[in-house]
């Protein structure tokens, strides 16, 4: 299904039942998409990598310490750093 009939169905909608049950399946699949991107990156990434992120204004670069479920914590010029997986890649 193309994404202009998606919006269009939504528009459609005329009841607040509805479209809370939209939102809670969206809300549904934001979570297992985001799961499987830090799933994905937590199988490419290991203590002692050297990562890049990149934020919004710059690029960091630091080195893994230790790695959480969707987070790793990132040694960056000496001071230590909870990251999200999402945004790191390797440098």
């Amino acid at each position: 299904m193309k994404l202009d009939k998606i919006l269009s169905a939504i528009d459609s909608i005329d009841n607040m039942q509805d479209m809370n049950n939209v939102i809670a399946s969206l809300k549904i699949r934001r979570a297992f998409l985001k799961n499987e991107l830090a799933r994905k990156a937590r199988a490419t990434f290991k203590v002692g990598d050297k990562v890049k992120i990149s934020s919004r204004s710059k690029e960091l670069f630091g080195v893994i310490t230790d790695i959480k479920i969707k987070n790793a914590h990132v040694d960056i010029d000496g001071a230590s750093y909870r990251v999200p997986l999402s945004i790191m890649e390797a440098a």
